[in-house]
């Protein structure tokens, strides 16, 4: 099926009527609604003058199945601080340690983990991260319910003067360690060490588990996918490999004929219950119902609870519930709100995907509403954003920088969802498959390590269309994004010049440069601003891999207005 604006008004019309409510973000929108500031924004931590320590300890893999037991593993972080974030404590550093940049002089933490009867002890360098302890689980009993596990550490400071008696400072910190018996089932492992998902072939027919980066659509079932099945098998032809059924699903019937079609493409799916997450009732019957089939990749239960005000606790009592009945797949939300109520309704997910669509908004006066739009009032179609692709990237940013405050940093990651609609509604026009591509560069570049695109079908044609692009691209983010971003020993880092975003990653060997121009305007960028200053032939220490309104030359890139471009570079 071919997008067009019937189907964009459509489609933009259905979110409006999502929004209904008599607040979106809690914030009042309506002519005849006065202002009243939301409140339930996100607290930022406070600075610390003193050094700080937030230790924190996490398993390998969630969960881990017996046959894992003998190589399971936990990662410790010891980061110097100084903000107090969840967990930090004062740390009494020698006075002759430096910077917290540096771990020179800074010695190491005695670390034990315990965890039932089996207890780990090992050094762990001070201010390190993503350090691993092979810890030996074979003793425990594989079960549902999680264990409690209990990290503590001793720290002694090297002494500058042998008079100097040395100082013993202790910390803890908790985690949790699912260990789960085997299965022949769909599990869905998350690697905390990335938040990158592992899983088995989506076929059912068993393989091993490696990692994997969801490229998805979602799609309206009732009123698209259960009409015509072959939009599963355009989708594959495209490269996607995840398919996002949006409820309710009123046929089970079709809705089995979707899930073997795509067990037959090999692509896997999520559960959505969002029409009735907060009836765990239904919650149990769909969980038990659906959790075996062979290419289950995880349920999404709240669905933008923030701007509907959903109750508080509601995400979190449908995780646990949805934990104690299966534990094979993570679980996920996604928020809308640029900043109302993050910090509760995060506590009721493994993956939080943002979907902030800013392309074609009036950021500043709603045209649906007929109201302005500040920080405390009105609903323009993106929650406080500015109406640019850079939008995208700061919603990213922020969500994940807001987990490490929250210390889950480790066990909750973030997704982003590309728009891939327009023409109606708040949004005055279609992003093009170079925005729609830009939104997924800067996404990758800030920490996102799933995708799911909003919705489907979408404009399709010629290179310029989000089909036409998603063709071309999506094989190249499986074969070369991917493998850097899911790497727990690569190196990361991201770069802001003149508008142009940058994700740089090195495995050691090579690098991967993400790069995607946000603004409407030509940029130069030296190959110094994007950290990679030790080039020093372009032509053989560079190869282009993917680029649109972008080349490059001897001593940097050249961008036009939002050039992306994806390139592996083997400097000396």
């Amino acid at each position: 099926m071919k997008y067009n604006k019937s189907f964009a008004a459509l489609v933009a019309a259905g979110m409006v009527q999502g929004s209904l409510a008599q607040t979106w973000c809690g914030k009042n929108f309506m002519a005849n609604q006065s202002v009243v500031p939301p409140g339930g924004q996100f607290v930022l931590p406070t600075q610390s003058v003193e050094p700080l320590l937030s230790f924190r300890c996490a398993p390998v893999f969630r969960p881990y199945l017996q046959e894992d037991a003998k190589s399971a593993a936990f990662v410790v972080d010891t980061p110097i601080v100084y903000d107090w974030i969840a967990g930090a404590e004062p740390i009494l550093l020698p006075s002759t340690s430096g910077s917290s940049s540096s771990s020179t002089g800074l010695g190491s933490l005695s670390v034990t983990i315990s965890v039932g009867s089996v207890k780990t002890t090992a050094n762990v360098p001070l201010n390190a991260t993503n350090f691993q302890i092979p810890v030996d689980i074979s003793k425990l009993q594989a079960q549902k319910t999680k264990y409690n596990v209990s990290c503590s550490a001793t720290y002694t400071a090297p002494s500058s003067s042998k008079s100097q008696p040395a100082y013993n400072q202790k910390f803890k910190t908790s985690a949790s360690l699912l260990y789960l018996p085997d299965t022949n089932a769909s599990v869905t492992k998350t690697d905390l060490r990335t938040g990158a998902l592992w899983v088995r072939p989506a076929n059912g027919k068993g393989g091993a588990f490696a990692p994997f980066v969801p490229q998805g659509f979602y799609i309206n079932f009732d009123q698209y996918l259960a009409k015509n099945l072959t939009m599963i098998d355009q989708l594959k032809a495209d490269g996607f490999n995840t398919l996002h059924p949006i409820p309710p699903y009123d046929n089970l019937t079709i809705f089995q004929e979707v899930v073997n079609k795509t067990v037959s493409a090999g692509m896997y799916i999520v559960y959505d219950m969002r029409s009735n997450y907060q009836n765990l009732t239904a919650v149990t019957q769909q969980v038990k119902t659906y959790a075996s089939i062979p290419n289950l990749l995880n349920w999404e239960t709240a669905h933008e609870p923030d701007g509907n005000s959903d109750p508080q606790s509601a995400a979190q009592s449908t995780y646990d519930l949805i934990y104690q009945l299966d534990g094979y797949h993570p679980i996920s939300i996604v928020l809308n709100c640029e900043d109302y109520n993050f910090s509760p309704y995060v506590k009721g997910a493994d993956i939080v995907i943002q979907d902030a669509y800013p392309i074609g908004i009036n950021a500043t006066y709603s045209p649906v509403w007929h109201t302005v739009c500040t920080p405390d009032f009105g609903h323009c179609g993106c929650d406080n954003c500015q109406g640019t692709l850079s939008d995208v990237k700061t919603r990213v940013q922020t969500y994940k920088e807001r987990l490490n405050i929250l210390g889950f940093d480790r066990t909750k990651s973030v997704w982003t969802t590309p728009q891939a609609f327009g023409s109606g509604a708040y949004w005055n026009t279609t992003p093009t498959g170079q925005q729609w591509a830009a939104m997924g560069f800067t996404s990758f570049s800030h920490g996102a390590l799933g995708s799911k695109s909003y919705q489907y079908p979408t404009t399709t044609g010629n290179v310029t269309t989000i089909e036409g692009t998603a063709t071309n691209l999506t094989v190249l983010i499986s074969q070369f994004i991917q493998p850097f971003i899911v790497d727990p020993n690569a190196t990361y880092a991201s770069y802001d010049y003149l508008g142009v975003d940058a994700g740089l990653w090195h495995n050691g060997t090579a690098y991967l440069l993400l790069v995607a121009n946000l603004v409407n305007a030509e940029v130069y960028v030296p190959w110094k601003e994007v950290g990679l200053g030790s080039i020093t032939n372009a032509t053989t220490q560079l190869q282009r891999v993917f680029s649109v309104s972008q080349n490059t030359n001897a001593t940097g890139l050249n961008f036009r207005p939002g050039g992306i471009g994806i390139y592996t570079a083997t400097p000396p």
